[in-house]
């Protein structure tokens, strides 16, 4: 099979611009390095890449590669506003536009910080992202599990570990990367914390305070003598073991490596196995209750008991509280319902409670003299020497 070699540099615009949707189809690969627009590209990720985490750095490099292939036979200097921005537009209109408005939103800000390196070394002397407005966020609908949901996803599970895992999940909500991540090194056993290393490759601690969690969680340690570097959401698989029934089948064993973390694909087979166990999902399910909602139940079961969306924000590791308030702990009809009950009630009993007595010896004189217990009236005052009365 022969090989097509392209010398780019020998190519005068036309003609690279005539061949560039043959290109776009061809190169899937880091061929498009070799693109004009894909050595200013290669260039940016090889700027950006120590400061970027692995995920981020991915999420880049998988935008700004559809980028140099859609525009083949382009510069950065061929970016400039408004042609730069009309450009721009038509890439994200033709990649995400009908997309949801939140990943837009995100390849719109990649492209943006690509056109601001560039303008920084004076490439460009434009912002083509600056006319470009963002996609408007659509309001997500989210759900919880309702507390016998909660108790019954737990309760019902054989395996310990699972129990343990679970209520990392929705007592304490761990996203699902993070729980992916737990080594039994990271409990601190004598202060009652888990470190955890999470989203953005941020590590915090997070207080464990109930004992009954502790105690199940040693007792697991025990049984199975875990070591210290060994996962808690570890992978495990179904080995067949001896020979073969008369029917031709196989018994099999379960079998734990406990020095090996469970994929993301795993621990999404073992979340709904969780929740089948659990009656909440029919057998084989594999979709329509993500693991993220045990982590919005742990933040409002936790709002619900407190009011206290500080602690919540604390509890999820939100860097703002924003985000606490308007993403992971709405508040439902029937809490507004009880608030605004409470606030009318609050306003009732204030309104019909007796008024306290004045302190004030002139406010009692005038209520005295004038006969009515109150009414505002001119007080009557004793003539003066001069037989003109006050």
């Amino acid at each position: 099979m022969s090989t097509l070699t392209i010398d780019t540099a020998q190519l005068t615009p036309e003609q690279l611009a005539s061949i560039a949707p043959m290109l776009r189809e061809a190169m899937r690969d880091k061929t498009w390095e070799c693109l004009p627009l894909g050595e200013d590209v290669a260039a940016y990720l090889r700027a950006k890449r120590k400061r970027l985490t692995p995920a981020s750095y991915l999420d880049y490099a998988g935008c700004l590669a559809r980028f140099a292939r859609h525009f083949a036979d382009l510069r950065v200097e061929d970016f400039e506003p408004p042609i730069g921005s009309e450009r721009l537009e038509e890439f994200l209109s033709c990649e995400w536009g009908s997309g949801a408005p939140r990943t837009y939103n995100k390849n719109l800000s990649i492209l943006a910080d690509f056109c601001k390196h560039w303008r920084r070394r004076g490439r460009l002397h434009g912002d083509p992202a600056l006319l470009i407005e963002r996609a408007r966020s659509r309001q997500v609908y989210r759900t919880t599990f309702t507390t016998d949901q909660r108790e019954a996803i737990i309760a019902s599970q054989e395996d310990r570990r699972d129990r343990i895992a679970l209520r990392l999940l929705v007592d304490y909500g761990l996203r699902k990367g993070a729980l992916q991540a737990v080594q039994f090194k990271h409990f601190d056993h004598q202060r009652r914390k888990v470190t955890i290393f999470t989203k953005g490759q941020k590590v915090r601690s997070l207080p464990l305070p109930d004992p009954a969690f502790w105690t199940e969680l040693e007792l697991h340690i025990l049984e199975s003598e875990a070591k210290p570097s060994d996962y808690l959401l570890c992978t495990h698989r179904t080995i067949p073991v001896g020979r073969p029934h008369k029917n031709g089948h196989r018994a099999t064993e379960l079998r734990r490596f406990p020095a090996r973390p469970m994929s993301s694909h795993g621990a999404h087979k073992w979340w709904y196995r969780c929740l089948t166990n659990a009656g909440i999902v029919p057998e084989g399910t594999t979709e329509g209750e993500r693991m993220h909602k045990a982590r919005h139940t742990a933040g409002q079961r936790l709002l619900d008991a407190t009011g206290n969306l500080k602690a919540v924000q604390m509890l999820l590791g939100h860097s703002s509280i924003q985000t606490t308030g308007d993403v992971y702990a709405d508040w439902s009809d029937q809490q507004l319902a009880a608030s605004i009950l409470e606030t009318f009630a609050k306003e009732q009993k204030a309104n019909h409670s007796p008024r306290p007595p004045s302190k004030s010896p002139r406010t009692r004189a005038k209520r005295a003299n004038s006969g009515d217990g109150g009414s505002r009236t001119s007080a009557t005052f004793p003539p003066s020497e001069d037989g003109w009365s006050a």
